[in-house]
């Protein structure tokens, strides 16, 4: 299944959370800085052809200005340091609400 722009902006903006949240308050990483770099110019670009889309997108306010150059100036809501702890293989002790929605017709847990 072919994911929109707004769906593809929502990933990207998720992983640049996640990772600088993994990367600068955990100081830890599970990915290569390139891929970072990869996502986050790909996500400048997506914005600035999409802005429409962009401004429908959660997290709009933390990425309006964004350059891609640094995820360092995040703000990590709770949702993003679970997702963070459970990707470095930790089990945190409660589950926030909104990491649990199912995708549309699916069972499965969208992480991203």
């Amino acid at each position: 299944m072919k994911q929109t722009i707004a769906e593809k902006i929502k990933q990207r903006r998720r992983q640049m959370l996640v990772h600088s949240y993994i990367y600068y308050e955990l100081n830890d990483n599970i990915i290569p800085d390139s891929k970072w770099s990869q996502w986050a110019k790909e996500l400048e670009q997506l914005q600035k052809d999409y802005p429409e889309e962009s401004k429908q997108v959660e997290y709009y306010e933390d990425f309006k200005d964004w350059d891609g150059s640094s995820g360092a100036f995040l703000k990590f809501g709770e949702n993003i340091k679970y997702l963070g702890r459970l990707l470095l293989g930790e089990k945190p002790k409660s589950i926030p609400q909104v990491v649990v929605k199912p995708k549309k017709n699916s069972s499965a847990i969208s992480l991203f």
